[in-house]
């Protein structure tokens, strides 16, 4: 008979690339891997700060080549556009995305980085890097819609139909990626990730080791909710540009339920 394989399993000098939109728990995912052995950035990272008090496991490097890839150094999230398609950019830039990928590559067994920009900029970095795995993290607007809510009541309909519209352009964008890319990929409910020990236990299966769980389920905020301006927000967008978060919110939901099967 041939012998049982040990439960995790996992190949070892490779680079993951978190996915997902802003405040959709990329953040949380990105301090797992930190927490676990996947390095996700140097002394920027200052595991004793909260997340609230600035500490959003980012790699700077990566975040500012994201930034001068879509060509300014800092922009109010729901303002930042998608790219042209193909995107261009210049040999400088790709040069510096090589010598990033190369020190990291050096310096440690498996690494990896989260800026949520990098769901406009992961074709080019698709290209320069060596072999890398990609894990998405999907929140619905309703979940995110705490943290965007403007407090003056006349800006409400307009911030609403931003958070809609760069949530399709987001989602819709990553889905179009993960048909492209050769890279392995995982895709993770951030209400499940944060409910439920199944989803968490499906992140250690993709990754192939056991993870340190950085989870807080008492401080989860911005739990799903009924809101009447976001569903006027999502038919004014879909009449605008055609983007549906139904339909994109159902092709997620497939794609995950097929990673679970």
């Amino acid at each position: 008979m041939e012998a049982s394989s040990p439960p995790f399993h996992r190949s070892s000098g490779l680079i993951y690339v978190v996915l997902g939109m802003h405040k959709s728990g990329t953040t949380l995912v990105s301090q797992i891997l930190h927490h676990s052995g996947i390095n996700m950035g140097g002394a920027e990272i200052e595991t004793g700060r909260s997340y609230d008090e600035g500490n959003k496991y980012e790699r700077d490097v990566t975040k500012a080549v994201n930034q001068a890839i879509l060509g300014y150094p800092a922009k109010y999230s729901l303002d930042i556009v998608p790219l042209e398609r193909p995107p261009t950019v210049g040999s400088d830039i790709r040069a510096e995305m090589r010598a990033i990928a190369d020190e990291c590559n050096a310096a440690y067994a498996d690494w990896g980085f989260k800026d949520p920009r990098t769901y406009l900029t992961y074709p080019i970095w698709e290209e320069e890097l060596r072999e890398h795995r990609v894990i998405v993290v999907v929140r619905q607007p309703d979940e995110m819609w705490r943290r965007y809510r403007p407090r003056n009541p006349i800006l409400i309909p307009y911030r609403a139909c931003q958070l809609i519209k760069r949530w399709c352009e987001c989602y819709g964008g990553i889905l179009d990626y993960l048909e492209d890319t050769r890279a392995l990929s995982v895709m993770l409910g951030y209400r499940r990730l944060m409910t439920t020990n199944s989803e968490f236990e499906r992140f250690e299966d993709f990754m192939g080791m056991k993870l340190k769980d950085q989870r807080q389920p008492a401080l989860y905020r911005g739990r799903s909710k009924f809101y009447p301006t976001l569903r006027l927000a999502q038919r004014l967008v879909t009449w605008w540009t055609g983007m549906d978060l139904d339909e994109i919110s159902g092709r997620l939901e497939a794609t995950m339920t097929k990673q679970i099967g």
